[in-house]
This record gives structure tokens, C-alpha cells and sequence, in this order.
């Protein structure tokens, strides 16, 4: 069996535009949102239905820090299921985006680790719409956010180059 090379690296126009970039960042913190609203729900129904109130107590009486710092959980939990999976978040699915490596590969579960605390830094959420489109948890962690669609037409027109002159085999 031949070996064959499948490394597309990124280039400027398989970037995600800011438009997109945006749309991710409102999706997911919507989502998480959503998530901390359910965990909410869950203490609620822990109560009334087995009356556990352990953990509505706990919920409810969360300061100021300990409500960032759920928050902060939710997000590194949010991000490193849907991109240590996937390469994509629930708002990078929506928006036909994923977060690879500069030579195209699915970054590993530590790469997305380091992505999702660089989204700890102040301002950073809005980071990407400096002059090169790529926020700080992107350059922190040398991952890019790719239209799939443009890259995985980068894939394919790679994929027919590598076929020319090849051998048939029947």
C-alpha cells in the first residue's frame, strides 16, 4: 500500500470570516447559557421531585466569583467535548466552520484545552476581529477556524492532483 500525503495547509481564504467568527460566539455562549439554565433546572428538580436540596442549596447561594467560576466550567467542558470530538463547536456546526491545525489535522485534546483557557483572557471573545482575523485563543494555540467548505474543496482538488498518473487498478 502506497503511502499517500493528505496535509492541506491553510491558507488566508479558507479562513472563517468575522461575520462567522461572530455568529460562533454568540451560538456557543448561548448555548452555554442554555447549559447553566438546565444545570439550574436539574438542582430544581433534584428538590421537588426527591427533595435532594444539597445541591439547590449550593446553586443558589453562589457569589459573584463562584458564578464566573461555573461559568468558566461550563465553557472548558463546552469546548472540549464539542471540539476534541468533532473540531467544532454547536456554533461552528451551524456556521459550516471547524478548528483545525495549520497543516489541516484535527488539533488533540490538549491543543483544545490550551484554546479553551485562552478564552479566560479579558477582551478575548473579540479578539478575531483584529487585522488578521484570528483571536488569541487561535494564535495562542496555532489553530486556525476554517470555512469547511473551502477547505474541504482545498482537500479534494489536492486529493484529484495526487491521483494523476497513478495507476489504474482493476
Amino acid at each position: 500500500m502506497e503511502y499517500q500525503d493528505n496535509t492541506v495547509y491553510i491558507e488566508d481564504e479558507m479562513l472563517a470570516t468575522k461575520g462567522k467568527r461572530f455568529a460562533n460566539l454568540i451560538i456557543d455562549f448561548i448555548v452555554q447559557l442554555i447549559i447553566g439554565v438546565l444545570i439550574g433546572v436539574f438542582a430544581a428538580v433534584l428538590y421537588y421531585a426527591f427533595e435532594i436540596d444539597g445541591f439547590l442549596i449550593w446553586i443558589s447561594g453562589l457569589n459573584f466569583i463562584q458564578e464566573r467560576f461555573l461559568g468558566v466550567m461550563i465553557a472548558i467542558f463546552y469546548y472540549g467535548i464539542f471540539e476534541t470530538n468533532s473540531s467544532r463547536s454547536l456554533g461552528k456546526l451551524i456556521t459550516g466552520t471547524k478548528v483545525v491545525m495549520y497543516d489541516g489535522s484535527k488539533p488533540d485534546s490538549k491543543v483544545i484545552l490550551i484554546r479553551s483557557l485562552c478564552r479566560l483572557i479579558p477582551f478575548e471573545g473579540l479578539s478575531f476581529l483584529g487585522s488578521t482575523g484570528r483571536g488569541w485563543h487561535d494564535s495562542i494555540s496555532n489553530t486556525y477556524v476554517v470555512d469547511t467548505k473551502k477547505y474541504d474543496e482545498a482537500v479534494r482538488l489536492k486529493n484529484s492532483f495526487d491521483e494523476i498518473g497513478k495507476e489504474e487498478v482493476l
